[in-house]
């Protein structure tokens, strides 16, 4: 099955810091200052010159270094980001009690996650993604009370997710995607009530799901794609994540059937639940998730013998801003309903090889103007292609035409040819 990127607005690998600079004194600070210069003699490659204001004067100020800003007398940020900088974190971070955000995202360093970063009690987001960290998460993580937001997806960590971290209940962000942690997902992550974003996505996690997760009802991000993950979910899904705008469990070993409650998620936007073994026949009302951008469903067996195996079809022509449809290789058997003509105008892929269609492939997927994409392969479709599919004037990428493509071919040259003389 063919695959595709998808740029979204809050995808957990690249979550944006605000950062605001706050009155600056002209107070000193030895510690800070000393815990800074450190910082720096451990950076093995500045490429950027980013710390080259670093420690040129003789007192002990910096409020003019690039990346730290002040608050009263204390420094408060300290945002070195996208730096390329290579080398470890020292253990001296530690001593600056006063930090509240300190970002290192998209940098080389390697080493591990200090652990005495715990004494920096006042810390509310912590930012180490796109690294090459290694090692475990320290488990005196746990000890930051005010953490709020937790970012360190991309690097090389091991060792499972901690079950201490259901200690740091203000937690709002918790992302820790393409780390190979192993192990289970810790129940106790159910204490984080304020959780809204939750993305462990490629850590190579097994087992089931637990129950207490899936009453973190302000989740708005849950993604866990491309584990081991095992089990079915509640049927009341929907009633207990009704804040759903991103639900992504692709590429797992989930069961059972999609529960109907589902139709609550009314704010769902990416719907990524392909590849799995999930069965059943799809029951969500999908006309209740009209802001529905990607939904992608293919590799598991939703189809049945029964006559309105496809009736969900006729609910997707609600969701106006659907983009993306998958259903690759889901056992659907029939004729396609020619409901799948009435889908958004902003559809630009649409991938339905791999079923077991019969009869025609309906003359009204002409209606769908905006595609780009249009993979049929392995369908079993009979019969001449409609002509309107000529009218698919965007189409860049088809399925295997080896056996159709002179008579596509002559359709789209056709109206082409014919769209040109008639143009005045």
């Amino acid at each position: 099955m063919n695959t595709r990127v998808v740029a979204f607005l809050l995808l957990f690998s690249d979550v944006i810091f605000v950062i605001t600079t706050s009155s600056i004194s002209a107070s000193n600070n030895e510690t800070d200052y000393e815990a800074l210069l450190q910082f720096k003699s451990m950076i093995t490659n500045d490429p950027y010159g980013a710390l080259s204001s670093w420690g040129n004067t003789t007192s002990f100020h910096f409020c003019d270094w690039n990346g730290v800003s002040w608050n009263l007398s204390f420094l408060r940020f300290f945002s070195l980001w996208n730096n390329s900088f290579q080398g470890s974190i020292p253990h001296e971070l530690g001593r600056l009690s006063r930090l509240g955000v300190l970002d290192l995202r998209y940098n080389k360093f390697d080493g591990v996650i200090p652990s005495n970063l715990s004494r920096c009690s006042n810390l509310e987001r912590l930012g180490l993604s796109y690294n090459k960290l290694t090692g475990s998460i320290p488990k005196e993580i746990s000890f930051l009370s005010k953490l709020t937001l937790l970012i360190i997806d991309s690097n090389k960590l091991i060792g499972g997710i901690p079950p201490v971290l259901g200690n740091l209940t203000s937690m709002q962000v918790f992302s820790a995607a393409f780390n190979p942690f192993g192990g289970s997902i810790p129940e106790t992550l159910g204490r984080l009530k304020r959780l809204e974003q939750f993305g462990c996505g490629g850590c190579n996690l097994y087992g089931t799901i637990p129950h207490s997760i899936y009453n973190l009802s302000l989740l708005t991000i849950f993604s866990l794609n491309n584990n081991q993950l095992i089990g079915s979910l509640p049927s009341a899904i929907g009633s207990m994540l009704p804040r759903l705008v991103q639900l992504q469990l692709r590429d797992n070993q989930l069961v059972g059937n999609l529960p109907p409650s589902l139709s609550n998620s009314s704010k769902l936007q990416l719907f990524e639940m392909g590849n799995n073994n999930f069965s059943g026949k799809l029951e969500i009302d999908f006309a209740r998730l009209k802001d529905l951008n990607f939904l992608s469903l293919g590799n598991n067996i939703f189809g049945s013998r029964e006559a309105d195996n496809m009736k969900f079809i006729d609910t997707l022509k609600n969701c106006s801003k659907l983009d993306t449809l998958d259903i690759f290789n889901c056992s659907f058997q029939g004729e396609l309903p020619t409901s799948i003509g009435n889908l958004s105008d902003q559809l630009s892929f649409l991938e339905m090889g791999g079923n077991q269609f019969s009869g025609n492939l309906p003359s009204c997927i002409g209606n769908l103007v905006g595609l780009t994409t249009l993979l049929l392969d392995n369908s079993q479709f009979t019969g001449k292609l409609p002509s309107t599919i000529g009218k698919l004037l965007k189409l860049q990428a088809t399925t295997d035409w080896k056996a159709i493509s002179q008579q596509v071919l002559e359709i789209v040259i056709n109206y082409l040819s014919y769209t040109l003389m008639t143009i005045t």
